[in-house]
């Protein structure tokens, strides 16, 4: 097996809770276009015999209209505490060279990839999420619960199945900012959290 990794993956856009496009291809994003962030924090894995566990990666891209429609523009920033043959790994995984499910989805909906950045990535975590990437991104995610503190999770939605998530946990990230030159600056309120699986 070329890759393999268990992972909790949390992703931010530009939507009110909840993003309409992880309902699939026939829905709207909220403003029209949806620009996005991933975290991909890393409990353990390994590329092609390298240790990746412990190590972050981010994705963030934006698209002129819903996810599924693709054309979307993109960029893989890299965790600066990783090792040069860590990063080189995550690279080629997360952009889809390695194979799996990123081969396929991204070859989909990116068209156009900017140079990946090494850049500090935090995630602290606590009542609520806290995610800095550089000086590109800052996130707050605080999980929707129930009066009992039960987490508000779904299942079922097409963007899950293409990033093979079994559950998701819906959350706010109200405040949330995103500003890379390259791309789409936004600001949004949808937020969803992860714990996956994958290998290639």
């Amino acid at each position: 097996m070329a890759w393999n990794m268990t992972a909790n993956m949390i992703e931010f856009c530009s939507c009110r809770a909840m993003c309409p496009c992880f309902l699939g291809p026939v829905t709207q994003p909220d403003q029209g276009w949806c620009a996005s962030a991933i975290a991909y924090d890393i409990e353990k894995g390994k590329i092609e015999g390298i240790d990746v566990g412990g190590c972050r990666t981010v994705f963030a891209a934006e698209w002129p209209g819903n996810f599924f429609a693709g054309k979307g523009k993109a960029r893989l920033y890299l965790d600066a505490k990783a090792n040069d043959g860590q990063r080189r790994a995550l690279e080629a995984v997360f952009s889809g060279k390695k194979g799996g499910l990123f081969e396929g989805l991204m070859g989909a909906v990116i068209s156009t990839w900017l140079p990946a950045r090494t850049v500090p990535i935090e995630i602290r975590r606590g009542a609520t999420l806290s995610i800095s990437v550089g000086e590109f991104g800052n996130a707050t995610i605080e999980p929707f619960k129930d009066q009992a503190g039960k987490h508000a999770s779904v299942q079922g939605t097409a963007a899950q199945a293409a990033f093979q998530s079994v559950s998701m946990d819906l959350a706010s990230s109200r405040g949330t900012r995103w500003s890379d030159p390259e791309l789409r600056k936004w600001e949004g309120d949808s937020a969803t959290i992860h714990k996956v699986d994958w290998s290639g």
